[in-house]
């Protein structure tokens, strides 16, 4: 089920700026400038998992700028200004899918940091069915449950290698 939301990409957000060592400089950055040498915002996604551990993919807006149309296991977006990674991720799931998931159901994952961003991957298990789900149709076209295997071959074919990623998800949660 589509929640209306007409915004694929929302260039107006005000991001926090890190240090290479993940230190808040106390500079704030808008979305859709080019961040200054070794600036660094922060991203947030989530690999959610239903109790029979099965994976959710989402297949992104083709309003997207970047990757549109594509299945992912991801489910996240950039911390806004004063957001921790917890709250981040809180906000971006209920935002995107209508889930409301307290911090302490959030499992860290990993770290990654990248040439201007640094992302904290977190893992969750939910019991809800997909009629269940009301996402955002400006961020994703399409969910569907699957097994580890599937989503792995799935995003190697989007030339994403995160099977680690994924396994070590799923081996916290079952």
């Amino acid at each position: 089920m589509y929640k209306k939301d007409e915004r694929a990409d929302k260039l107006g957000e005000i991001w926090d700026i890190y240090d290479a060592n993940r230190h808040l400089t106390g500079r704030k950055h808008l979305r859709g400038r080019k961040l200054g040498n070794g600036d660094y915002h922060l991203v947030v996604n989530a690999l959610i998992f239903n109790v029979d551990g099965q994976i959710l993919m989402q297949q992104r807006s083709f309003n997207k700028m970047s990757y549109p149309g594509v299945w992912t296991s991801a489910t996240g977006g950039s911390a806004l200004t004063g957001e921790s990674s917890r709250q981040a991720l809180m906000r971006e799931l209920s935002e995107e899918l209508n889930l409301l998931v307290t911090s302490d159901r959030l499992q860290f994952v990993n770290s990654i940091k990248y040439p201007d961003w640094i992302e904290d991957w977190f893992t969750v298990c939910i019991d809800a069915s997909l009629t269940n789900l009301v996402y955002q149709s400006s961020e994703i076209e399409a969910v569907r449950w699957t097994s580890l295997e599937e989503a792995i071959k799935i995003n190697n074919y989007n030339d994403v290698n995160d099977s680690t990623l994924l396994t070590r998800a799923q081996a916290l949660l079952f």
